[in-house]
C-alpha cells in the first residue's frame, strides 16, 4: 500500500493534534474535587469521612503531616463495604513526604463509589494528618 505525502503529512499532523490534548486535559480524577482532613489510625482505619458527590472519583492525598521526626509515612486508603466490613484498598501501603501535592499524584483508592465511608492508615504510627481529595 502506497500513501502520499499528502496523506502522511496528514496523518502525521493528527497525531501531534491528538497527542497535545491529552498532554493539557486535566485528569478526570482532579476535575472537581472536595477535600477533607482525616487523622490517621495506625494500621487501621481512622477519622471516617463519607465519599463525596463531586466529579472525582479517588481518594488523593493532597496534605500529609507525619507526627514523627522523620518527615514521611506510608499511607492506605480504606472503605467500608455494604456489609460493614473495612477493606484496604488495592493499592496498599503508599509512601508520602509530608508536604503539599496535586490530586493525581498520590491515588489511595481508585473509583469509590459517592456516599460510602472511608478513612486512613498509618503504616509508621497513628495520629498523621492527611488531606483527601475525594
Amino acid at each position: 500500500m502506497l500513501f502520499t505525502n499528502k496523506a502522511l503529512s496528514t496523518l502525521a499532523a493528527a497525531g501531534i493534534a491528538a497527542a497535545s490534548l491529552v498532554t493539557v486535559a486535566p485528569t478526570a480524577s482532579a476535575a472537581g474535587c472536595v477535600r477533607s482532613g482525616v487523622t490517621t489510625g495506625f494500621l487501621s482505619p481512622g477519622t471516617v469521612v463519607h465519599k463525596s458527590n463531586s466529579g472525582c472519583r479517588d481518594l488523593n492525598v493532597t496534605y500529609a503531616n507525619d507526627t514523627s521526626d522523620v518527615g514521611w509515612d506510608s499511607y492506605a486508603g480504606f472503605y467500608r463495604d455494604a456489609y460493614g466490613y473495612w477493606n484496604r484498598g488495592s493499592r496498599g501501603y503508599v509512601t508520602v513526604e509530608d508536604g503539599w501535592f496535586n490530586p493525581g499524584d498520590f491515588i489511595l483508592v481508585t473509583d469509590l463509589t459517592s456516599g460510602r465511608e472511608f478513612s486512613v492508615a498509618s503504616l509508621r504510627n497513628g495520629g498523621d494528618y492527611v488531606e483527601i481529595a475525594h
